[in-house]
């Protein structure tokens, strides 16, 4: 039989490590649950007093930025179309410069513990609203495929019980959530950021390193311009408006420690460790669902329920802040559940999501903060229109694909035993979503070249 169909399994070291480090996440919640104030205060549990240093931030954003989508994605990518990829990095540190001299200190300047608040204080309560339920939306969304992709790329490779890894790996995530607020999320965050941290591995064999491409095609995959313009406009819109990490900027303790580990964070972005071992890849998620739990927490607490209770006690809004972020943690549970079921069609929605709705909700910021003119009706006409935009060009760009050009894969295996088979068999896994629905590419040249530029445009 050939090697490659053989199913690996947990060794007793396998266990231990993956017990360990989700053992090790627990017990930085457990020891902020009953160190310092004990998250008694929704200040404490949601902004951690916003007394955070630089360092731990930095490295708490490295994590939530290396989710396990992009662990098994983007080796997929580089697998079978070169290191073209590469480039967006240089997007990553250019876009990061915006959110570090404008972003941060209009939103850090206000003391907001929400970044929707903004969207009341400059247009109005409606457009505030809107903004925080289609974050919501975005972020549950994308968690369920958070959580589900690596426990099935896991199950693909060992025959590890799937819904086993789900469970177990995303209840330790919501306890340590639950129980140390954002304190714990950001320290797990960096106690997983030294984990993922590994030396690159040699490419070189089998044509994997590819130059720098100028094409100007805008229907070419990957050219060195979609890249790096995509990457400034990703950035801006993770980094500049998108809660889960503007709470760690709220966190700091003045506005120059949060510029300045934005700053240290942008010198890292090229350098993430790609070469990660499967248990790693296991457990990477929990610093980005983590992080997501607080945030969809914070909004909706401070978002849409304090409004409309606002003589609510500080020790009821903290427990009612808790057993919001155990909830989401479920209800994130429950989506990956939903991504089961419905196979490829939601992954590849879910794939797309944060470019759908991140641009959109990055051009009313901008709205907001360039154009003093601007008033909520515009704010609300261009949101619509710009999410209209955004899901018709998604959705379409999963049945009209531009394919790109592969690279070699024949010799890939050769020298590779069985023991050390895992790389080939995740990328295999991450694969099969991406060669879904491929076509031609001039196909639909409409939906190509808005996919291309899709936050740009709906921006």
């Amino acid at each position: 039989m050939d090697p490659s169909h053989h199913k690996l399994s947990f060794t007793v070291a396998d266990y231990a490590i993956f017990a360990v480090l989700l053992g090790a996440s627990l017990a930085i919640g457990l020891y902020h649950a009953l160190s310092g104030g004990r998250q008694r205060t929704t200040q404490e549990f949601l902004l951690a007093d916003r007394n955070m240093g630089c360092l731990p931030v930095s490295l708490s954003l490295i994590a939530s930025f290396q989710s396990a989508v992009a662990i098994i994605g983007i080796p997929a990518e580089i697998y079978t179309h070169g290191t073209q990829y590469w480039f967006i990095g240089c997007g990553y540190i250019l876009g990061l410069l915006v959110p570090a001299h404008v972003f941060i200190p209009v939103l850090y300047r206000l003391k907001l513990s929400s970044a929707y608040e903004y969207l009341e204080l400059r247009f109005s309560k409606t457009v505030r609203i809107c903004g925080t339920l289609t974050f919501i939306f975005q972020t549950v969304v994308y968690m369920g495929l958070c959580i589900y992709l690596p426990a099935f790329a896991l199950n693909a490779v060992t025959g590890f019980k799937l819904w086993g890894t789900v469970l177990v790996t995303g209840l330790v995530c919501t306890l340590y959530t639950t129980l140390g607020g954002l304190k714990a999320v950001i320290w797990t965050d960096v106690f997983q950021t030294l984990v993922m941290f590994s030396v690159w591995r040699k490419v070189w064999e089998g044509g994997r390193i590819s130059g720098l491409d100028l094409n100007p095609d805008p229907t070419e995959r990957h050219t060195f311009w979609t890249l790096a313009l995509g990457g400034v406009f990703l950035m801006w819109s993770l980094y500049g408006v998108n809660q889960s990490q503007v709470q760690r900027y709220l966190s700091s303790r003045t506005e120059r420690e949060a510029i300045r580990q934005l700053v240290s964070f942008s010198g890292q972005t090229v350098l993430k460790a790609e070469s990660l071992t499967l248990v790693t890849c296991s457990i990477s998620f929990c610093s980005t669902i983590s992080s997501a739990f607080n945030s969809l927490a914070t909004v909706t607490m401070e978002d849409l329920i304090k409004p409309q209770f606002p003589s609510m006690s500080e020790r009821r809004a903290t427990l009612l802040s808790k057993a919001l972020a155990a909830f989401y943690g479920l209800l994130c549970l429950a989506m990956a559940y939903v991504t089961h079921l419905m196979g490829d069609s939601v992954l590849q929605v879910a794939l797309k999501i944060f470019g759908m709705v991140g641009g959109p909700i990055l051009g009313l910021f901008c709205l907001g903060m360039f154009f003093p003119w601007a008033n909520s009706i515009g704010a609300l006409a261009g949101l619509a229109g710009g999410l209209s935009l955004s899901f018709w060009v998604g959705i379409g760009s999963i049945v009209t694909r531009t394919s790109g050009p592969r690279t070699l894969v024949s010799d890939c295996r050769s020298g590779l035993s069985l023991t050390n088979a895992t790389i080939s068999s995740v990328t295999t896994v991450a694969l099969r979503y991406q060669n879904h629905f491929t076509v031609d590419d001039k196909t639909c040249i409409i939906i190509i070249l808005i996919r291309v530029w899709k936050i740009e445009l709906t921006l």
